[in-house]
């Protein structure tokens, strides 16, 4: 049986204590209904995607906890980030979290910026990880090279099954090993709501979902919180899905064109 995690802050076991705790911690967490689910293998990483340059994609952040890398993130104003609550629930002490941007590397290069503020959705639910947004702002500004925002849809924003979108983040290369060092990108499908319900059941799939991905491409682990874009536009954030990442279940995204994950980040951003 497959079984479903949420595509979370999953670290390598070399990775210190905390870390593995954390990653612990967040896979716990499943939709009502799939807590039983056995374990399944999976492929990790960016599933069959490639490495892609920072330059391409400035608006991806590696968002860090203690300086390690837990989630992606995405820069959607001058000083705010995008991710998934449950990147940051509970609420992490603000002086741990940074976003490090302007780097293909998740371990050097770029700037280090500092979390000032960080607001998870008022109805972020961690048992049906429904509403699974957050906005995060920053000590400063997102400036320098290969730094800037991305546009993300209005409300009410939807696109037609088979859309072809791109998703990027640093996730795993193998169950229980390590991240790769440089971001990878993989060009996915939109998968309609009907199919993605037909697939997942159907109260497990809100409409502050959006579901992509096909065999053999698709987020995994460590990717979590990571844009998913389609023509120059975000609209959808990595939540959760499969464990066995890239296999014949959809990953599913936050949808930003839902009026109140759209409402939630407007009134906090002003975006």
């Amino acid at each position: 049986m497959k079984a479903l995690i949420v595509l979370a802050v999953c670290v390598a076991s070399a990775f210190a204590g905390y870390q593995k705790d954390l990653w612990l911690e967040k896979n716990r967490v499943r939709p009502v209904g799939l807590e039983g689910f056995v374990e399944s293998n999976y492929t990790g990483m960016i599933v069959g995607g490639t490495e892609v340059n920072i330059a391409d994609f400035p608006y991806q952040l590696s968002l860090r906890s203690n300086d390690n890398h837990i989630c992606g993130a995405s820069i959607i104003a001058s000083n705010w980030a995008l991710s998934a609550a449950h990147c940051t629930y509970p609420m992490p002490s603000l002086s741990s979290i940074t976003l490090r941007g302007g780097s293909s590397s998740r371990t050097t290069g770029g700037i280090i910026f500092q979390a000032a503020q960080i607001v998870n959705h008022p109805s972020y639910n961690p048992s049906t990880i429904d509403s699974d947004v957050c906005v995060i702002r920053i000590t400063t500004s997102f400036v320098g090279t290969h730094i800037s925002p991305i546009t993300i849809v209005p409300m009410g924003t939807s696109f037609a099954a088979g859309t072809r979108s791109v998703v990027s983040g640093w996730g795993l290369t193998a169950p229980g090993g390590s991240s790769p060092i440089y971001l990878h990108a993989v060009d996915i499908p939109v998968v309609g709501q009907d199919a993605c319900r037909n697939q997942w059941g159907a109260q497990r799939i809100t409409d502050n979902m959006v579901c992509a991905g096909e065999p053999g491409r698709d987020s995994c682990n460590m990717d979590s919180g990571g844009p998913l874009v389609t023509g120059g536009r975000q609209f959808g954030i990595v939540s959760w899905g499969s464990s066995q990442c890239g296999g014949e279940l959809a990953g599913v995204y936050a949808n930003i064109g839902a009026t109140s994950i759209r409402n939630f980040i407007a009134s906090n951003t002003g975006v």
